[in-house]
């Protein structure tokens, strides 16, 4: 990898992949989740005045309360739709989005909405950005 790539990605996020599994008394496939690997990261809110933009946050109080935050998550290593990722972490360790409305303040879960390459002048991919947006299940594993 390129040095000034490694430079800039000083946190650290956790990737889960989902797999299916058939369970043996219904015969319905499950859908579940497991912890993969930790991977280095830039990670930053979405921040935008723009009606056509996301912004970071939104909550929406209607038949069904729901609260909305969009991030931009810069890696060296693609993400795809099939893995959520949680505990983002600066570069002390310390989480960086939590649930405080939780038990206690876990880790926020993260889904990967999409994924785009960054190239450099000769057009080879040197890492990736992903939109994620905040899982409406907190509970990796569920």
């Amino acid at each position: 990898m390129i040095d000034l790539i490694d430079s800039i990605l000083s946190m650290n996020l956790d990737v889960y992949k989902q797999f299916e599994v058939q369970d043996t008394d219904t015969g319905a496939i499950v859908r579940e989740w497991t912890y993969y690997k930790t991977i280095p990261c830039h990670a930053k809110g979405v921040i935008s005045n723009s009606a056509t933009t996301r912004s970071s946050d939104k909550q929406i109080f209607s038949n069904k309360y729901t609260n909305d935050q969009m991030i931009q998550v810069r890696t060296a290593e693609r993400l795809t739709s099939r893995e959520k990722v949680t505990n983002i972490r600066d570069a002390h360790d310390v989480p960086i989005w939590q649930e405080l409305n939780y038990p206690n303040e876990t880790p926020t879960v993260f889904e990967v909405v999409g994924t785009t390459p960054i190239t450099d002048p000769f057009g080879a991919v040197i890492g990736y950005n992903s939109s994620m947006k905040r899982s409406e299940n907190q509970q990796i594993g569920q």
